[in-house]
């Protein structure tokens, strides 16, 4: 398989959101005293596709959520936390550096909310394009769900160092065989 990496963007005129799903998230953005329920949060979420952050200090949490031009939403449904996304506003637009949601609430349609909710955060907050990074090996529901809103991909590459899959990491373990080939 290819390994691809994936730049997207989308203006406030190409955006499309659907109507929202049932039962609704909610929103809240997070303040650097909540930089322990980020950490575990982007962990969470993350595991399996990312390893940025990983090795964050508090500190580090604090002072990257405490900056101006950072925005970390946390989502809930009926009280829990079930996934987020981080906006980083800057001269050119807004990325969107990280959304998704925790194992259990994925494939029920909530990253469509999510993506949706991200989007319009950023044009209510003034962006005129909002941009992403996403790759082969983010969530395979991933790309579709961007391509479906709008975005649209400006620039495409082969991913040098894709991440491991669960399935190289047990044939590493195993000296090279997976458990099934024993």
């Amino acid at each position: 398989m290819k390994h691809r990496s994936y730049l997207l963007e989308v203006t406030a005129d190409e955006f499309r959101p659907r109507p929202f799903g049932a039962p609704r998230i909610a929103l809240d953005r997070a303040t650097a005293g909540q930089h322990a329920r980020c950490a575990e949060l982007w962990g969470d979420v993350g595991r399996g596709f990312w390893t940025t952050r990983s090795r964050w200090s508090a500190a580090r949490w604090r002072t990257h959520l405490g900056q101006d031009a950072v925005s970390f939403w946390i989502a809930s449904l009926r009280g829990s936390d079930i996934g987020f996304f981080e906006l980083i506003t800057q001269r050119r637009g807004t990325k969107i550096e990280g959304l998704g949601l925790v194992p259990e609430q994925r494939g029920l349609g909530l990253g469509a909310d999510l993506l949706m909710s991200a989007a319009r955060e950023a044009f209510k907050r003034g962006a005129q394009r909002v941009w992403l990074h996403t790759a082969t090996d983010d969530h395979p529901h991933a790309l579709p769900n961007y391509l479906a809103r709008g975005f649209r991909i400006y620039r495409e590459c082969e991913l040098k160092q894709p991440m491991r899959t669960a399935g190289a990491i047990r044939r590493e373990r195993a000296g090279g065989l997976d458990r099934r080939h024993r």
